[in-house]
């Protein structure tokens, strides 16, 4: 345990590796804080859930137009006394409000009205998911997606299926009422696109990085500094590369909680999501392009959260281990930097280079850096040609054989191989 100490240590005391991972939670914080410009009108949908219940009934909806008719009537009651004018609602308020008739309402007015105009915007929407849901016909959807790819045979016969499951869990989502809760406007603010496109995707990549050159420089350590005739001639002696790959994957696991803990840790004191963790990730709400987001099953954001983040520390794991074995084959960190990258990016295009008619088209999009340059789609089933239910979970598996079967042979052949 000692020597693995000491190997992490290597990693951890690198002015390099110590000043990235500084750099990188900072222009995190920064990102984060340069998109909360609305974060004020976020307030409504917790105000929502906490008020009327994470659900939405007919009995909670009624209730709510209750409470919007007595605002309107206070709006009005403000209105008529500084401009002679009443509104049948906030959105006509500001429709016809003008920048110099600004000056006859406080700003504390102002934000009141405001605040029940975005009311109104959630009670339009609320009223109108069930008929929005109802005109997708799926396996419709599943025809198109099979013409914009150009698939045939065996290839088009596989996406067609997997359509037909999704329009069973369609079904069901509407059938359990999934759909109707309290969220962020999806449209209007873009928040899974934020989380999980924008902030997951920086913090993936910059782990990466230094993953990458964490685990490069701990494996190759010894080769780089001139020493390794002497360390592997030792007690320990060959065997000291395992212990490298132990304190490679630790060192993984300490640099992705770092940034997870920075960079999570600043979303969440930014944005506020308290009365909204166990709305359902496939909220109606969380609509935010042509079709709504759809999770494959019914979990909460928190849920869908929990399963982000370990779905990252699998993969950053991963990685390390991938990392170890090209290290340990090349010994260079810089040429093991570069291999690295070469092979994540061909196998990130390798599916647009495989035939159409093919089921090859499907099978070559499980691969680590297609999982994980697609952090919006984790779990869903709108994902394009990778529409498979449990995606994530057999890409994680199978790549976790290949990888402990490569470090494996990677671990028998140092020990064999001349080190001079």
């Amino acid at each position: 345990m000692r020597i693995i100490f000491h190997e992490c240590k290597k990693a951890f005391t690198s002015p390099i590796i110590l000043a990235l991972l500084i750099l990188f939670c900072a222009y995190n914080i920064y990102l984060i804080y340069n998109s909360s410009y609305f974060k004020e009108e976020l307030h409504v949908a917790n105000e929502l859930a906490e008020t009327y219940g994470v659900n939405i009934t007919d009995e909670s909806l009624s209730k709510l137009d209750q409470d919007l008719k007595k605002d309107l009537a206070e709006i009005n009651m403000i209105t008529e006394k500084k401009s002679s004018q009443t509104f049948g609602s906030a959105a006509e308020f500001f429709n016809q409000l003008r920048f110099e008739d600004q000056e006859l309402y406080t700003k504390d007015e102002i934000s009141f009205f405001h605040n029940v105009y975005l009311k109104e915007m959630y009670a339009r929407m609320a009223k109108t998911i069930d008929a929005s849901y109802k005109k997708f016909d799926i396996e419709r959807m599943g025809e198109t997606e099979i013409s914009k790819y150009g698939l045939s045979d065996t290839a088009a016969d596989t996406l067609r299926k997997q359509y037909i499951q999704f329009a069973d869990r369609f079904d069901k989502l509407q059938e359990n009422r999934e759909h109707k809760q309290w969220f962020f406007f999806g449209k209007q603010y873009f928040m899974h696109r934020l989380l999980f496109k924008t902030v997951f995707m920086h913090m993936i990549l910059e782990s990466i990085i230094l993953i990458v050159l964490t685990t490069a420089l701990i494996t190759n350590y010894e080769f780089e500094n001139r020493t390794h005739l002497v360390t592997y001639a030792t007690k320990r002696g060959r065997l000291l590369m395992a212990d490298k790959l132990a304190a490679s994957l630790i060192a993984a696991t300490g640099i992705t909680s770092f940034l997870l803990m920075i960079t999570l840790g600043a979303f969440f004191m930014v944005f506020d999501y308290s009365h909204l963790l166990k709305t359902a990730i496939s909220s109606g709400f969380n609509w935010e392009y042509s079709f709504p987001n759809v999770s494959w099953w019914n979990i909460s954001f928190l849920t869908y959260l929990f399963l982000g983040i370990v779905l990252s520390y699998a993969c950053m794991l991963l990685f390390s281990a991938f990392t170890f074995a090209i290290s340990v084959i090349i010994k260079n960190s810089y040429y093991t930097f570069i291999l690295f990258g070469a092979i994540f990016v061909v196998l990130f295009l390798l599916q647009g280079f495989v035939p159409t008619s093919s089921k090859l088209i499907f099978i070559t999009g499980f691969n680590l850096s297609t999982l994980v340059l697609n952090p919006y789609s984790w779990f869903m089933v709108n994902k394009g040609l990778l529409l498979f239910k449990h995606y994530e979970l057999i890409t994680v598996f199978v790549w976790t054989v290949i990888i402990v079967v490569l470090c494996i042979f990677c671990l028998k052949r140092f020990k064999k191989q001349a080190i001079i």
